[in-house]
């Protein structure tokens, strides 16, 4: 931040393209399909379910991170995805992760089968929870369709399918917040205004949840800022007024280079202060801002359909020369967005919605400091109330404030 079933699938509801110009993967969690054909008694799906949930057997996997499966899968179901923008004609990978513990087949197809995409032959991977990825590389027109996966045989799970542009980067990591990881994130406590003058009290988790949200169609992590302080937190100006929230993957998961993307929906009101961004992994020996910050997204609340993205490092932190601005056609609370970065070891690139609008190069940064970009980094999630750069909140402000958090997902 700135300082001073096993059953089976057919296809998602808002287009997702692959970019072009990014040439990163389409994903589908199997558990968020638009459409399904279960032919055996489904469950709840308890934790995983969505609200096209019709009698689908959906559990969580055992492994970590790998979220929610489809499973018990009988011959003949299938699961619909909608929405799969493909921008140009050309060579696509299809990959599909799945587990068997005696070896199946699955095929893929567009809109409704009238597409046929090949079968993919699912080995016996030694257990229902044993995964292993399976692909074909095929040959996609341009243009927007269903994504069908269909169960030429039983005795399958499905975790999730991929579409990426052939010689493109792959998925290496992703939370689809089914749950709070504490295998992965860390909640930061604490009220002594974080360097900005902020004026919440970040609490143990208290202020974090998963919940179902309709307009993502899948469960969500929600970060909550509330005016209140029912434990007596004392921040640096005295008691403190407002409780909230901020998750960290510090000595669990990071990342050097990649894609790094979300998909979020912010809170808007005067004083909030909404961030996705990274950290250097060595902050605890050099300090910041040796470290070097990546700000992949930040919002101010007095500036109600903007958003900004930033870079921090030796002689260019705080009021930094290296930020970007994107302003978006709607308030920053109206739908969902995703904010990414495009990160080597010459520059960073900064999209919302696939759409650059922000660049920094090495060359650049070295006119006025180190570019300490080539290391491990961490990814944080908060929501500040009120600082330096947002202001405090005001007569006209609103609490609760959200920010939800469909996924965050990595590609290299």
């Amino acid at each position: 931040m700135r300082r001073t079933s096993n059953s089976l699938i057919r296809a998602c509801g808002v287009a997702l393209l692959l970019a072009a110009a990014s040439a990163h993967a389409v994903t589908y969690q199997a558990e968020s399909f638009n459409a399904a054909s279960d032919t055996t008694a489904g469950n709840s799906g308890g934790a995983c379910t969505n609200n096209a949930n019709v009698n689908v057997d959906i559990e969580g996997t055992t492994d970590s991170g790998g979220g929610c499966n489809v499973g018990w899968i009988a011959q003949g179901e299938w699961l619909a995805f909608n929405g799969l923008s493909v921008p140009t004609t050309g060579s696509y990978i299809i990959r599909l992760r799945v587990a068997s513990p005696g070896g199946a087949t699955a095929s893929v197809d567009l809109n409704a089968g009238t597409i046929q995409l090949g079968n993919f032959t699912i080995p016996n991977t030694g257990g229902w929870q044993n995964w292993t990825t399976v692909s074909r590389t095929v040959t996609l027109n341009a243009g927007t369709y269903n994504l069908g996966v269909f169960a030429q045989t039983a005795n399958w799970n499905f975790n999730w399918i991929e579409v990426v542009p052939a010689g493109g980067p792959s998925l290496v990591w992703s939370d689809e917040f089914n749950s709070i990881n504490t295998g992965t994130w860390n909640h930061e406590t604490g009220g002594g205004g974080w360097g900005n003058n902020e004026r919440e009290y970040y609490t143990a988790g208290q202020n974090a949840s998963i919940q179902f949200d309709s307009q993502a169609n899948s469960n969500v992590l929600v970060l909550e800022a509330r005016r209140e302080n029912p434990a007596n937190y004392n921040c640096w100006y005295g008691r403190c007024e407002y409780t909230s929230s901020r998750m960290n993957t510090s000595g669990k998961r990071t990342f050097t280079y990649g894609r790094i993307e979300a998909r979020l929906k912010l809170p808007q009101t005067q004083g909030i202060w909404p961030a996705f961004w990274m950290l250097g992994n060595d902050i605890g020996s050099v300090g910041w801002p040796a470290c070097g910050e990546l700000d992949i997204m930040e919002h101010v609340g007095y500036e109600p359909s903007i958003t900004h993205g930033a870079m921090h490092g030796p002689n260019y932190s705080g009021n930094t020369p290296f930020a970007g601005t994107h302003y978006l056609n709607e308030q920053v609370n109206a739908n969902y967005h995703v904010y990414a970065i495009e990160w080597n070891s010459t520059s960073v690139r900064w999209f919302v919605d696939g759409v650059q609008f922000y660049q920094v190069t090495k060359s650049q940064v070295q006119g006025l400091g180190n570019w300490v970009f080539d290391h491990p980094m961490f990814l944080i999630l908060n929501v500040a109330v009120g600082g330096n750069w947002p202001g405090s909140p005001d007569g006209s402000s609103v609490f609760p404030q959200r920010m939800y958090v469909d996924w965050i997902r990595v590609y290299q």
